[in-house]
């Protein structure tokens, strides 16, 4: 009798949809330039990639230059957090941040690397539900704060947590957004985040790739140094192939 293995893990991760592989192997074979080259196959990698920028910020109703790439999800919450965090200290001397006690564990880390760095972190309760109350959210609160971080779908239960019911507006607000992105549709004008993590292999997509949204005008630092893709704030040679399999 053959066995039939069935995966049931597509929060996990998700097998890459053919019409992905496809759009992205004549970046792994023909179109092989590196898109900080001037001539032509550097070119075609640079339109590839801001091309795949639009449409991404067009799914969420962002501005191209808000979009960032990076190597996934975790990336994407190490990079937004330490940014805001360390840049709104050096700006206004703030140092209080906020999330909860059930998000993943490349926010919590984060969190509690900052801590040892001097910032106090404030991690709050959840409901039965795993969503952080909005009393809880607003006691957190203090003049202090700078940034609160908090899931948009939780990644053990699914359950959504509606941000844009925090009002307080004199603070930066973060998503975890790697569960939901693709699976509910995201504005993040009417969820009212500066700054959105999401990743691909969640959505039929490939490893290795994921995104930054970081509102306009949101104090950040860079994150990885040493070139000047991604404006600056992340350097590295762009995965191409990948970028275009996001898209």
């Amino acid at each position: 009798m053959n066995e039939t293995n069935i995966y049931f893990d597509n929060a996990a991760t998700t097998k890459m949809h053919p019409k992905v592989l496809e759009k992205m192997l004549p970046y792994l074979t023909d179109n092989y330039g590196n898109a900080s080259a001037v001539h032509s196959f550097g070119r075609k990698a640079r339109v590839a990639i801001e091309d795949s920028r639009e449409i991404i910020a067009d799914f969420i109703n962002a501005d191209p230059g808000e979009i960032y790439f990076t190597s996934g999800g975790s990336e994407s919450n190490n990079f937004i957090i330490n940014g805001i965090a360390k840049t709104e200290f050096s700006e206004s001397g703030r140092n209080h941040l906020i999330t909860s006690k059930s998000e993943h564990h490349a926010v919590l880390h984060t969190f509690e690397k900052l801590q040892k760095e001097g910032f106090t972190a404030h991690f709050i309760d959840v409901d039965e539900d795993f969503i952080p109350t909005l009393e809880n959210i607003n006691t957190g609160i203090n003049n202090s704060t700078s940034l609160i971080s908090l899931m948009l779908v939780n990644n053990e239960t699914g359950s959504l947590f509606d941000l844009s019911k925090i009002k307080n507006k004199n603070l930066y607000i973060h998503t975890d957004a790697v569960q939901g992105f693709g699976k509910i549709q995201i504005d993040v004008k009417k969820l009212g985040v500066d700054a959105l993590s999401a990743s691909a292999h969640k959505l039929y997509g490939p490893k290795g790739i994921g995104i930054a949204y970081v509102k306009s005008g949101t104090p950040m630092e860079s994150f990885i140094l040493g070139g000047g893709q991604e404006r600056n704030r992340r350097a590295g040679t762009e995965n191409v192939a990948s970028i275009v399999g996001f898209a």
